[in-house]
């Protein structure tokens, strides 16, 4: 997986703030501060990392993922022709293209020269955790909430695709979630089943109501491969829940095929499980499924096509600035960053509505 972030020696070496001569053991050069921050940022993304990501062009305000509106249908190709005969074309119509438009998202920090010269280390460790939560927690969840939105989901009599829902229990809607409805390796397998499946099927979302099949659409029949596998991202939770779940352990995998993502805990029926804090919860007084409030709290946990179900469009990959501002007797630091979620393929995706307890 080609790295979120990249590296700058732009401005970054104005100045060097690494204190007085009593902290000559102390190094602080820009640059080397620069590739912390990063590095650490990216071990915060566990949504992002999941994402198609695209650069947006010099000049340009705007980038395009492509879009597959279907699989053009077995009986919409053209018959075989005879011997000696033209081959007859079957149309093509059905790709388009998502944009996606970044936004600014800067920050900035500064030290007094006098703060820097008698309490440096504390400063810069107040910094870097601040910064890198700038950099890496808000780019993930942006990532996040594009993919859980209750806008995604299947609809009653919609034409279109969407999201899918499988939720804790007997619970067809966040309202009915009670205590008890924890993650299951059913529950898991259902959500495979029904990314996998040409079939549509959806509850009305946020209404108890009997699952419908929505026969006016084919979903997109995804399939898991080795550079684009299907991933599960849980909260810690529902890691808990699997954990103790004697017939989850006793299938589950360590390791496997493929680089380890960032929160990846085990395998389980060839899905990669993430554990990530960032993972949506609600509560009593909340529902992620866009209806009441939920019966009991819990998260909602997302199954999904990796490069495939959202992308994540960067205007300007993260850059930090370092430099003096004599008028006001400072050092300041500037983390400029450019960038934009939105989902590509919503049938891509399949909510897992559970139960914490």
């Amino acid at each position: 997986m080609k790295d979120i972030f990249e590296l700058t020696s732009e401005d970054t070496a104005v100045t060097n703030v690494k204190g007085d001569t009593q902290l000559a053991g102390y190094t602080l050069q820009p640059v080397d501060w620069l590739k912390k921050l990063l590095d650490a940022a990216k071990k915060r993304h566990y949504h992002a990392q999941l994402a198609d990501t695209a650069m947006v062009s010099k000049g340009s305000t705007s980038v395009v993922f492509p879009y597959r509106k279907e699989y053009i249908p077995s009986d919409d190709w053209q018959a075989n022709v005879s011997e000696n005969t033209d081959v007859n074309f079957t149309k093509f119509d059905v790709t388009d293209g998502k944009e996606v438009v970044p936004t600014d998202q800067h920050a900035g920090i500064a030290f007094s020269n006098r703060a820097i010269r008698t309490n440096a280390l504390n400063l810069v460790k107040r910094a870097r955790e601040d910064l890198v939560y700038r950099a890496g927690d808000l780019v993930d969840l942006a990532v996040r909430d594009a993919i859980v939105a209750s806008t995604n989901q299947a609809a009653t009599g919609s034409s279109g695709r969407g999201s899918y829902t499988v939720y804790g229990g007997d619970a067809r809607a966040d309202s009915e979630l009670a205590t008890g409805d924890t993650l299951t390796p059913e529950m898991i397998i259902d959500a495979k089943t029904n990314l996998i499946s040409t079939i549509l099927k959806y509850w009305v979302p946020g209404t108890p109501a009997a699952e419908a099949i929505n026969t006016d659409v084919v979903a997109n029949p995804w399939q898991p491969t080795a550079d684009m596998p299907f991933v599960l991202i849980v909260a810690p939770e529902q890691e808990k829940a699997l954990l103790k779940d004697s017939q989850f352990m006793n299938a589950a995998e360590y390791g496997g095929n493929g680089p380890i993502m960032t929160g990846q805990i085990l395998k389980y029926a060839g899905i990669r499980i993430i554990s990530a804090c960032n993972t949506k919860s609600f509560t009593t007084s909340s529902a992620a499924d866009g209806g009441s409030n939920a019966g009991a709290a819990g998260h909602r946990c997302i199954m999904l096509k990796t490069k495939t179900s959202v992308g994540l469009g960067w205007g300007l990959k993260p850059k930090l600035t370092v430099f003096d501002w004599p008028t006001s007797s400072q050092k300041r630091m500037v983390l400029e960053l450019a960038y934009a979620a939105s989902v590509i393929h919503t049938d891509a995706i399949c909510n897992i509505d559970v139960a914490d307890n």
